[in-house]
């Protein structure tokens, strides 16, 4: 009898400690194998080029900044490995982002141990695969905006997003007060409140710090702009 084809793995996180934990968990499968790890940004496309893995699991955050931006050129370059991304936020809005840049899924660091290998599976056979709490209607608009290939739909995590939702989404990212908002923009306060409620309805987000994370995990904002 023939040996069952494995699923090829390349790890990318900046944390050794981890990786090697997440390897010596994924190798007690017999189905995985992890054949490369990546600790930094600056090599991951080269090593992923090279080793062709089925999937990648790709930490969200590495030095350098967030690998969101990675992952479109990941599969334009190499379209037949599947990207999963792991993060430390729960975040609905993180989620969509990954989603949209082409992550076929997102796993939580701290249910690694427990859901990374039903991730990997889930997309090395061409599904979605989210590990958060959502309720139905959260888990539909994900999917939606995944198989969406509309033209609107190449505009990023933000697309959802009208022109002003996006200015009031950077201000409030960077800092600015409803009222300072509502003096630049010559709107009411009110209404800067209503256009912060729509985004974080759109976006997933709810607090202020929901709004500076996502802004910097997509590259819009770096540490000194808030």
């Amino acid at each position: 009898m023939s040996e069952t084809k494995k699923i090829r793995l390349v790890i990318a996180d900046d944390h050794s400690v981890f990786r090697a934990g997440l390897k010596l968990l994924l190798q007690m499968n017999d189905d995985m194998e992890v054949v490369g790890e990546v600790s930094d940004t600056d090599h991951i496309l080269e090593e992923i080029k090279r080793l062709e893995p089925d999937v990648l699991i790709l930490d969200l955050t590495m030095p350098g900044g967030s690998t969101l931006p990675y992952i479109e050129s990941l599969r334009r370059d190499v379209p037949n490995t599947r990207i999963i991304v792991l993060s430390m936020h729960d975040d609905l809005g993180l989620v969509r982002a990954a989603l949209a840049s082409g992550a076929s899924g997102y796993v939580v660091k701290a249910a690694a141990d427990t859901e990374v290998a039903a991730a990997i599976r889930a997309v090395a056979s061409g599904k979605i695969f989210v590990d958060l709490d959502l309720d139905p209607s959260q888990v539909g608009s994900l999917l939606v905006a995944e198989n969406d290939t509309s033209a609107d739909d190449k505009k990023g995590p933000l697309k959802s997003l009208s022109a002003r939702e996006k200015t009031v989404f950077l201000q409030l990212a960077k800092g600015y007060t409803n009222q300072e908002i509502a003096d630049e923009l010559d709107l009411s306060v009110k209404t800067v409140e209503t256009y912060r409620g729509r985004i974080g309805v759109k976006l997933g987000l709810r607090s202020r710090a929901d709004f500076v994370r996502f802004a910097v995990e997509l590259g819009l904002i770096g540490p000194g702009n808030y």
